[in-house]
């Protein structure tokens, strides 16, 4: 006969997956609350340490003489005199040097002007003590100011090494290679010869012939040897705790589960076997068909439901055909009425581009969905002023539409009735929009108005993106103009103007911000900087082409990722009379 499989009851089976699920939660929650804990302890400890190399940093800007410390100490005097103070095991040696001489002037700084020069002494032990103060005022291990050159660092001050470390090179760290000058060195956590520390690095920068240069480094470094410790009593502590709670729920899981569920399954596995038998099967033990109904089993749970589950699923599936079948039909219904929207948004934006010998003229827009919040315009506020308009509302979709068709509505009119600066506008217009706005939308705006005979341009612009105007060469550059609040927010916004002087040749490029913000496959953003080499390839061609051109490139990069925000753009080129 073949061997009979070894029986494992259905106790051992749930109570196995019980304490698995509870290790797998426990596990998880400790990874994450550790993972927590460790994140939130290194960010107070960056913070820090970034905190207090900058403080430092700061402070040494407003001295002159430090200038002049690494020209000092990289002299051939001064080695020679810490070479001798190291031979004599005497650190005095130094100090009576220093004593007795000053800083030796670095030629490159001399043109800043003359300084007050005292002995090298003073002027070492002045930048210790503020060392040694920053150190006791942000809790640092140690805190300090080298030179660092082609990767090598050189100690200057330090108020915890002796005078004769002074110019040495300091041992590198592997963490800190990529770092060749005297760079900002983000706080970075690692272990230095069995210790850990968190040290951070910030140059100091002064300012020569109006160019910044990073003369030297201020360092600071935090102790974490006790964090460490800490991390690693909360795991030990952790895990004891965990095997406390698989304990206890083993305990608490057989009795559970063989009251609840093992017993009650037993009667009915034991009755299917009496019910299944015939009456002359077995003769005092065993269940007869009344004994299946009568069985000590008082809970309504899942073992008395099935059955009539049964019963009832193919009523359910019915039921949820149908109504599968009724929303079927209500979103074709919604589909049509946003494409009957799409079209009626569509209508208001002017897409007959005026033919003027003054100017060349092209906008488009491209909604992320069926209707979309930004859209543009422009019209002839009289025979030689022409206004342009492009704009962003807040949000996407039917409401971001329904905002953008009245702010569209409201600008032109004022705009043709009311007559001012596109500054004045906007001023009204963000009253009228921002009475009874409960839906807190806004919308960005960037507005001009052209004098199509002398090339100014008026602007303004409420926290939309800055314009990239073209010159006669073919360039293309950011225009950084001042961005006033969005329109809609504050009912007491004034909006300001500035003017733009177009030679004939000259173009401006307007865009929302979904064209920067195209995203790709792996989240990266399409950029300002690309945007900008974009255009400059394109030269001087038509508006046209130049949108083109553009939407291929997004097109290109974000290859076929989903669209997240809409895209519209306008370009003017101005021909002159």
């Amino acid at each position: 006969m073949g061997q009979k499989n070894k029986r494992i009851g259905l106790s051992i089976k749930l109570n196995a997956i019980i304490v698995i699920s509870i290790l797998l939660v426990s596990i998880g929650l400790l990874f994450i609350s550790y993972y927590k804990y460790c994140e939130k302890v290194d960010s107070l400890y960056y913070d820090k340490a970034e905190r207090a190399s900058v403080a430092i940093s700061e402070s040494y800007v407003a001295f002159d003489t430090i200038l002049h410390l690494w020209n000092t100490f990289s002299s051939e005097e001064f080695r020679s005199v810490r070479e001798r103070a190291i031979a004599e095991d005497n650190d005095k040696i130094i100090e009576d040097w220093m004593k007795s001489n000053t800083l030796r002037i670095d030629e490159r700084y001399a043109a800043l002007g003359d300084i007050e020069v005292n002995s090298i002494y003073d002027e070492y032990t002045f930048y210790a003590r503020i060392l040694s103060e920053a150190k006791d005022t942000f809790g640092l291990k140690s805190a300090y100011l080298e030179y660092v050159d082609n990767g090598v660092s050189y100690n200057l001050v330090d108020p915890d090494i002796s005078l004769r470390e002074i110019g040495t090179v300091e041992e590198p760290i592997e963490e800190f290679s990529e770092y060749t000058g005297n760079d900002r060195i983000p706080a970075t956590i690692y272990n230095y010869k069995g210790e850990w520390l968190c040290t951070a690095c910030e140059p100091v920068t002064v300012f020569i012939n109006g160019q910044p240069e990073n003369v030297m480094q201020v360092g600071v470094d935090l102790d974490m040897n006790d964090v460490f410790k800490e991390r690693h009593w909360f795991i030990l502590n952790s895990v004891l705790f965990i095997a406390m709670i698989i304990l206890i729920t083993i305990v608490v899981s057989m009795i559970v589960t063989r009251k609840l569920i093992i017993k009650p399954l037993k009667l009915v596995s034991e009755g299917a076997k009496g019910f299944s038998l015939d009456k002359d099967d077995f003769e005092t033990e065993g269940f007869y068909k009344e004994d299946i109904i009568d069985l000590p089993i008082k809970s309504n749970d899942e073992i008395g439901d099935l059955y009539r589950e049964i019963q009832s699923m193919q009523s359910r599936i019915v039921d949820n055909v149908n109504r599968l079948t009724k929303i079927t039909a209500e979103r074709e219904k919604v589909s049509t009425e946003l494409r009957m929207a799409s079209e009626i948004q569509n209508s208001m934006l002017p897409g007959d581009f005026p033919d003027n010998k003054e100017f060349e003229l092209y906008a488009s827009m491209n909604p992320a969905k069926e209707v979309g919040g930004d859209f543009y315009d422009f019209f002839f506020i009289d025979d030689n002023h022409l206004c342009l308009i492009i704009a962003d509302v807040s949000d996407k979709g039917v409401p971001a539409a329904l905002f953008m068709m009245s702010s569209k509505i409201i600008i032109k009119y004022r705009a043709t009735m009311g007559g001012g600066t596109p500054g004045e506008i906007l001023t009204d217009v963000n009253a009228i929009l921002s009475q009874g706005n409960k839906s807190a939308m806004f919308v960005t705006v960037w507005m001009g108005i052209l004098d199509i005979n002398t090339g100014i341009m008026t602007c303004t612009n409420a926290g939309h993106e800055s314009p990239i105007i073209r010159t006669g060469d073919g360039t293309y550059k950011i225009y950084k103009d001042e961005h006033g609040v969005m329109v809609g927010v504050s009912p007491e916004a004034k909006y300001s103007d500035y003017e733009l002087k177009l030679a004939p040749g000259d173009a401006i490029f307007e865009y929302t911000d979904g064209v920067p913000e195209a995203n790709n496959g792996a989240k990266e953003m399409y950029g300002m900087e690309r945007l900008e080499a974009t255009l400059n390839g394109v030269g001087n061609k038509s508006p046209e082409d130049i949108l083109k051109e553009v939407r291929e490139s997004v097109n290109e990069f974000v290859d076929g990722a989903e669209q997240f925000d809409d895209l519209t753009m306008l370009c003017l080129e101005y021909k002159g009379k």
